[in-house]
């Protein structure tokens, strides 16, 4: 529904670029009254996860890109340590879990993963000094052996987002990775005074051709930072975020609409070839804006 009332269907025949406008759009076109979705039945996933180094998984990115259907890994940072993801389809049964086994899984994913986490993360915003060793240790506790399930899709696919936290997350082509995180690395070894959790989390999309999506025109990486508000205290991150950013920038790449970014209006109509098209089509089909609120005037000034 558009602003003045009316109903119009979109689609990739019809009304192209107002579906282009509207997939990724913020809501700024007008209100979803239905939508028609490609479905298919459930499936299994087979995750396996290992531990790596970061240098050992960016010079053979190639490799694992091509090695599995999903991909995707996790940076401690103010380490080399990483975990690796692989993940395929399979028609093997779901993994059967003894009582036993779920002792363990909870000890680990929940006693140590989460409250432990959250409390040696608390004593960290009186001595930010042991962040390094608290990513360094936690490594070794949670993920330093290899592991692998049977699941069905959305519980392989979702991860526990623990407790309240601060993330940026943004795209950038998919060549565009390495260097990214190699920069990322190398500017918090310049900056020994700035401590930060983990993980970075590291996952690639295809390309879309929506305009404000973040993976438009290409295959894109998508890489995400955190800070964690152990216990509902703030933590410093302005400086990793303007950093982070600046390197994103750098790259080419674009904030995930829905995380933490900075970046303004000016900005971001660099980083989208698209952007005053989209811009125009939004004055176009809401000139009153009335679908406008605190959100979008933030960003595109309106």
């Amino acid at each position: 529904m558009l602003a003045n009332g009316s109903v119009v269907k979109c689609n990739r025949q019809e009304n192209v670029e107002l579906f282009l406008a509207t997939c990724c759009g913020l809501g700024a076109m007008g209100i979803i009254l239905t939508a028609t979705l490609q479905c298919e039945k459930a499936y299994n996933l087979l995750q396996r996860r290992y531990a790596a180094t970061l240098s050992g998984v960016l010079e053979c990115l190639d490799v694992h890109l091509n090695a599995s259907d999903h991909f995707r890994f996790y940076w401690f940072p103010h380490t080399e340590n990483v975990v690796i993801d692989h993940i395929n389809r399979t028609t093997e049964p779901t993994t059967k879990h003894g009582m036993v086994s779920k002792m363990k899984s909870w000890l680990r994913e929940y006693a140590i993963g989460y409250f432990a986490l959250e409390f040696v993360y608390w004593i960290s915003t009186l001595i930010p000094s042991i962040v390094p060793k608290i990513n360094y240790h936690f490594f070794n506790l949670l993920h330093s052996t290899t592991k692998s399930r049977v699941e069905r899709g959305d519980k392989v696919m979702n991860i526990e987002c623990l407790f309240k936290q601060h993330v940026n997350e943004w795209a950038v082509p998919i060549n565009k990775t390495a260097v990214t995180l190699y920069e990322l690395k190398e500017w918090l070894a310049k900056n020994p005074s700035v401590y930060v959790h983990f993980p970075v989390e590291v996952r690639f999309v295809k390309g879309e051709d929506f305009y404000l999506s973040p993976a438009y025109g290409g295959d894109s990486c998508y890489i995400n930072v955190i800070m964690y508000r152990p216990y509902g205290k703030t933590v410093p991150y302005n400086e990793y975020w303007a950093a982070y950013e600046a390197i994103m920038i750098k790259a080419g790449g674009r904030p995930h609409w829905a995380k933490t970014y900075n970046i303004t209006s000016s900005e971001l109509a660099k980083l989208y070839v698209h952007y005053e098209k989209w811009c125009q089509l939004r004055w176009k089909f809401d000139p009153n804006c009335l679908f406008v609120n605190s959100y979008l005037k933030r960003v595109f000034d309106f």
